[in-house]
């Protein structure tokens, strides 16, 4: 298992957002998880530095992401991408390490 710090240096991370989800790996973890990449989506300030990467992902894992993303737009009021849930799970997975 890699360290947050491992982690954090091989995806030129600047920083680390911990999301607080009761159970993550329930039948509705993904998309607690996706209404919790809202909340903090919104919540982040502008001026909080951030990178961007290219990152290359199955086609049926990128449709998941897609997938969640609606899910969770239909009930909140911003739309979030397949990006923007991605980047949260991965921010989850190292704040939860």
């Amino acid at each position: 298992m890699l360290t947050e710090e491992e982690i954090r240096d091989a995806l030129h991370a600047s920083r680390v957002v911990p999301i607080s989800v009761p159970n993550p790996h329930g039948p509705f973890g993904l998309e607690q998880l996706a209404e919790a990449v809202a909340r903090a989506t919104v919540a982040r300030p502008a001026s909080t530095p951030s990178v961007q990467r290219p990152l290359t992902l199955p086609l049926a894992t990128w449709e998941k992401l897609d997938g969640l993303a609606r899910t969770v737009t239909q009930a909140g009021s911003r739309r979030l991408s397949a990006s923007d849930v991605a980047a949260a799970l991965i921010e989850q997975a190292i704040g939860s390490g």
